[in-house]
């Protein structure tokens, strides 16, 4: 299973095709753990994040619904819940999130010597954006962090990229 935050986010199968998430707090539930990179997130936090000041009559049920939807879409042993929080289940490493991708591939143009070669990796890098990061939720609170610090960091990329290409 592939997430992608570098644009709104998605969902694939491990064969490519996309996954269902219904409904936009779930939605918002799953942009919360992936910001954590399989961490555990405490309940209040996601809370807190999801409804705001709107928060429902009873949370913990609330949440939990959520989670239930969630593991429904993506698997019941992708989020796991444990005394520190909810965690989701990211076995594939940076082949799993696009964002991790993204910093392991500037990462690794980082070290080519040649410019060449260099470019190439960065070509590959700024292709596996969508869009702006977190897309769908670049407006809530929780997410503005996360979605500002991948911006920053792919236009450094896309001057990395520019320098190459002078190279």
């Amino acid at each position: 299973m592939r997430f992608g935050v570098l644009g709104p986010l998605a969902v694939w199968d491990d064969d490519g095709a996309p996954v269902r998430v219904p409904e936009t707090k779930v939605r918002a539930l799953l942009a919360d753990l992936l910001l954590y990179e399989g961490r555990p997130v405490p309940a209040d936090l996601l809370v807190d994040d999801i409804w705001g000041e709107a928060v429902p009559a009873n949370p913990a049920n609330a949440l939990q619904a959520k989670v239930s939807q969630l593991r429904r879409a993506i698997g019941r042993d992708r989020v796991t819940h444990q005394p520190a929080g909810y965690r989701l289940r990211l076995d594939g490493g940076a082949a799993e999130v696009d964002a991790a991708g993204f910093r392991e591939l500037a990462g690794q143009a980082r070290g080519e010597a040649d410019a060449r070669a260099r470019a190439a990796v960065l070509t590959r890098a700024l292709a596996l954006w969508r869009g702006e990061p977190y897309a769908d939720f670049a407006d809530e609170e929780f997410v503005r962090p996360a979605a500002q610090r991948l911006a920053e960091e792919r236009l450094a990329v896309v001057e990395e990229l520019a320098e190459a290409r002078l190279d």
